[in-house]
């Protein structure tokens, strides 16, 4: 069975090709999601939660910055770096964001990502000054 991380890796793996679908094939179907601003379950949520963003901005990019990992590989925290442009600018934003991910018999059970919202509407303020 496949570790947190190398679920967390394969759900980026097929966002980056554009196959949003296949994001719910990694995930238990009663997920559980939790951002800074709302909690959700169902592995479609979180697929929707990537195309809400993929038609956000374009030109996403994802820098890892940290990972820590259980030993038994049932969990996993990253942290990382986005940047993308707001469609319509030409503006790149970065924020700082802390996945939490858990997993049990080869399927995500709970995806929490915590992101830097105070810095990231700063910057969208700073686009329309």
């Amino acid at each position: 069975m496949k570790s947190a991380k190398e679920l967390w890796e394969s759900v980026y793996t097929v966002v980056d090709a554009g196959d949003h679908a296949a994001v719910a094939e990694l995930c238990d179907a009663e997920l559980e999601i939790r951002t800074a601003s709302q909690g959700k379950r169902g592995a479609q949520r979180l697929a929707e939660m990537f195309v809400q963003q993929h038609g956000l901005y374009t030109e996403l990019e994802r820098k890892v910055d940290g990972i820590i990992e259980s030993a038994d590989g049932s969990a996993l925290s990253v942290e990382l770096t986005m940047s993308g442009v707001p469609k319509g600018t030409g503006q790149r934003l970065t924020w700082n964001v802390v996945e939490t991910v858990r997993a049990d018999a080869g399927r995500i059970v709970s995806w929490h990502a915590m992101l830097d919202r105070t810095g990231l509407v700063q910057q969208i303020r700073a686009l329309h000054g």
